[in-house]
């Protein structure tokens, strides 16, 4: 059987769809939320950010050498 992943944007759309999944007798799962999702709003409004930190000088050059340390134990 197919599983279904259903996001709400509220409590009181996460309650309505319990309800609703309980009166039918369907068996489901409450997960914690993936915080690491966003909207195409928040993502490009982080995009602006960065840009804005890179103009203003706010930002770590990638060379061969932090490359190095970054990743020492792995290379």
């Amino acid at each position: 059987m197919e599983s279904i992943t259903i996001y709400p944007k509220s409590k009181k759309q996460q309650s309505l769809l319990k309800s609703l999944l309980e009166e039918m007798k369907v068996r489901f799962e409450i997960g914690k939320s993936d915080d690491t999702a966003m909207s195409e709003e928040e993502f490009y409004k982080k995009i602006d950010l960065a840009k804005e930190d890179i103009k203003q000088g706010r930002y770590v050059e990638y060379t061969p050498e932090l490359r190095e340390k970054l990743f020492k134990s792995i290379l």
